[in-house]
Parts: structure tokens; C-alpha cells; sequence
């Protein structure tokens, strides 16, 4: 049976900067690399994935000189200027992409032709050499660097490189994160629920943003406050997956274990992180189960996730996102920031990094704002999952500063797709 003693956070913790370096040298030290390995794969599968290697153009494009224009091709005369003629046999129909003859060097669209009775060709306008043929590499041309390593995939990258030759490509294998909702008032989604019953939409937010990233997930059932049970689940999936998130059990209430299991299966290098909301997250380790020793990692990175979906939401942000990013192989993504001008007073606790929902809108004409665009932050209630849903910016105020006044400019990070 669990025994060991539960200790509580004290203090606001490290800045979330300083709490990832200290939970990746922590999880380094104990043998883990976030070594990307590759895989090749059909280049229609490649969506979304990131380049393992750089995308060389193998042939060019087009491959050969092609009509640009549905018309005749010719071999263009000295002077092929006002109105002239030619034999039949001096043309060639082409299509758009046909091949053009080695002998022409031109084509004349259908628009600019009248045809006689005997097949010849009258032409009217000029006809310069050249005209309406793409030449061969107009594109681009063979060897040439089309897509650099680390980048994630896009549709037009994927027909660029079948363009240039390319059935398959090669890319950073998808890193596995494992999802573990625990508690015993969590029901999965669809279940009919009883009083006190909260249904599983956690694992779904974060499932969901872990799939946006290029990883895959894999949810766990939905784990009873049982710290026996739950360290044996830990082990087992840590066999199997690239990094773990707990959901729950991370505060020191009654039925939150996390921390000290934390500590019996591996390692808890962070317990609470100076960030508001997710202050009780938790960072650390497991080692797999023993029984898989020599076939998997030697310890994987586990995040503990608050409960609340506005501060599991801030939490994956700022520990699982960098991560599964370094072991896709790609550089730390820059957020966007956008400028805008708070339309109220706002005070946030200084010391700790505060994360808030904002609303945007385009800053009313007749208040002759000093910016293009005002916020609205969203009242507190890091429980609101519905705030995640309408809330179109995240506002993260460092550590230190508190007050803010009406018409003050702030900096946000857009959330892509936020409803208008």
C-alpha cells in the first residue's frame, strides 16, 4: 500500500523558463536525449509531419519545355510581327503542358488564329520567340534546395516535392504523448453522469492540441485515485511513449498523489511553477516498468496537469509544446504577437507569470484610439472551458509587473482560429 508522505509546494516555484531547463537537465541527467529519430513515408502521408533531412529538387520543373497556352506551336519567323500565314505543315496543336517539338520554339493561342480552307494558319499580332512556352526549370531547376530540414509540412510542399520527383520523404519520426485523466468523479465522454460526476473533456484539449503539434496521442482510461494502480499505469505507458501527462492529482489535496509517485517511479524535479493559472503543475520523470528494461527509454518526461482546463491549457503550452517540437527536430516556434490597447484596468499577482484569456475587436472610430485593435480581458475562472473556446489572445504578463491601466497598449499571442 501507498505510504509515503505528501509535502506540499511552497512559494510561487521558478519561472516556467526556468522550471523547463531545470526539468530537461534533470530528465538529461538521469539518461534521457531528445534525439529525433526518421522515418520515410509516402509523400501523400507527409502532411503535417517535419523534414528529417533537406528536399532536393530531383528533376526539373517543368522537365521539359512545355506550351503555356492551348494553340499552335511554330518555329517563330525573323519577323513575326502584324498579320502572316502559315502551312499546315508548319504547326503543330499543342494543350496546355504539352511537350513542345524539338524543332518550334513558340506558341500562338487559339484566340489570334484563323484557319483557311487549305489548313494553313493566319496569324495576327506579334509572335516573338519564346512566347507561351515555359522552358524547362522554369520553376525550378534540378538539385536545387526546395524545403530545408525541420519544416513542418504543408499541401504545397507536398506537391512541390512530388513535383520534383519525390514519392517519399523523409521526417522526424511522431514523437507519443501519453494522456492519463485520473480521478474518481471523471466519466468518459458520452457517459451518463450522477452528481458529483465531471466528464473526461481534458484529455480530449489536450489530445487534440497534441495532434496540432505533429505528435500522436494515446489516451489512457480514465485512472481511479488509486496511487498504486496509477504508478503501475505511469510505468507502463512511459515504455511506450515520448512524454506523459498526467491530468489531476497535482495540488496537495486529499486524493492528489501525483507528486509523491512522481518521486517513487522516477524522479520530481519541479513541484510548482510560478505561473498563474497551473501554479501546482508538476515536472519530473518515470522510469519504465522493469519488465521492458533494454526495450525502450531509460526515463521519460512527465508533466502533472492541474485539473482545470485553462490551466492545463497554460501548462501544455509552456512544457509539452517546446518539448514535442525539440523531438520533431524542429527550432522553438516564435509566437506571434499583436499590439493592442486594454479597454480597462487590469491588476495581476507580480509575482508570478499570469496567462489571461483577452477578447479582441477592432478599436471603436469615434474613441480616436491610439491602436488598430482593443482587449478585453476575461474575467478569472481558470475551471471555464468555454473561456478557452471564445477567448482570441493570450496575454502573458512576466513576472513583476501587476498593474495596468485603461488605454494602456499591451503585446498578446493570437490563438490561430478563434472565433471573430
Amino acid at each position: 500500500m501507498w505510504s509515503m508522505p505528501r509535502a506540499a509546494a511552497t512559494g510561487p516555484g521558478p519561472s516556467p523558463a526556468a522550471a523547463y531547463t531545470q526539468w530537461i537537465d534533470a530528465c538529461t541527467s538521469a539518461g534521457w536525449r531528445a534525439a529525433p529519430t526518421a522515418e520515410q513515408v509516402p509523400v501523400q502521408n507527409a502532411l503535417g509531419r517535419v523534414t528529417a533531412a533537406p528536399v532536393r529538387a530531383r528533376w526539373p520543373a517543368p522537365r521539359f519545355a512545355c506550351a503555356a497556352m492551348d494553340g499552335i506551336a511554330i518555329k517563330a519567323p525573323a519577323d513575326a510581327s502584324g498579320q502572316w500565314q502559315l502551312a499546315a505543315s508548319s504547326f503543330t496543336w499543342v494543350d496546355t503542358g504539352d511537350l513542345i517539338p524539338a524543332d518550334m520554339d513558340t506558341v500562338v493561342e487559339r484566340e489570334r488564329i484563323n484557319f483557311g480552307a487549305d489548313g494553313s494558319a493566319q496569324i495576327t499580332g506579334p509572335a516573338p520567340r519564346g512566347l507561351n512556352v515555359r522552358p524547362a526549370g522554369e520553376d525550378f531547376p534540378a538539385g536545387q534546395l526546395l524545403l530545408p530540414t525541420g519544416h513542418r509540412l504543408r499541401p504545397a510542399d507536398l506537391a512541390t516535392a512530388a513535383a520534383a520527383g519525390h514519392a517519399t520523404l523523409e521526417v522526424a519520426w511522431q514523437p507519443v504523448t501519453a494522456i492519463i485523466p485520473t480521478g474518481n468523479e471523471i466519466q468518459p465522454i458520452g457517459s451518463a453522469l450522477r452528481p458529483g460526476d465531471v466528464t473526461d473533456s481534458n484529455s480530449l484539449l489536450l489530445s487534440s492540441r497534441t495532434e496540432e503539434t505533429g505528435a500522436q496521442a494515446l489516451v489512457s482510461d480514465v485512472q481511479p485515485d488509486d496511487p498504486d494502480a496509477l504508478a503501475a499505469v505511469i510505468q507502463r505507458v512511459a515504455g511506450a511513449a515520448d512524454i506523459v501527462l498526467i491530468i489531476a492529482g497535482s495540488s496537495s489535496g486529499h486524493s492528489d498523489h501525483t507528486a509523491d509517485i512522481l518521486a517513487q517511479v522516477g524522479s520530481l524535479a519541479v513541484r510548482g511553477v510560478a505561473v498563474r493559472p497551473g501554479h501546482p503543475a508538476l515536472l519530473g520523470y518515470a522510469r519504465p516498468d522493469p519488465a521492458r528494461a533494454g526495450r525502450g527509454p531509460t526515463v521519460t518526461p512527465v508533466i502533472g496537469v492541474p485539473g482545470y482546463p485553462v490551466a492545463a491549457a497554460v501548462i501544455f503550452e509552456l512544457f509539452a509544446v517546446p518539448l514535442l517540437t525539440a523531438l520533431q527536430g524542429m527550432q522553438p516556434v516564435e509566437r506571434a504577437w499583436q499590439r493592442a490597447q486594454l479597454t480597462c484596468d487590469w491588476i495581476s499577482s507580480p509575482d508570478v507569470e499570469d496567462w489571461v484569456l483577452v477578447s479582441l475587436a477592432p478599436a471603436p472610430a469615434s474613441q480616436h484610439a491610439s491602436c488598430a485593435v482593443v482587449a478585453t480581458p476575461s474575467r478569472r475562472g481558470a475551471g471555464s472551458v468555454s473561456r478557452l473556446m471564445r477567448a482570441h489572445a493570450w496575454w502573458p504578463i512576466p513576472i513583476g509587473q501587476g498593474k495596468f491601466t485603461r488605454g494602456e497598449h499591451i503585446d498578446v499571442h493570437p490563438i490561430p482560429g478563434a472565433p471573430t
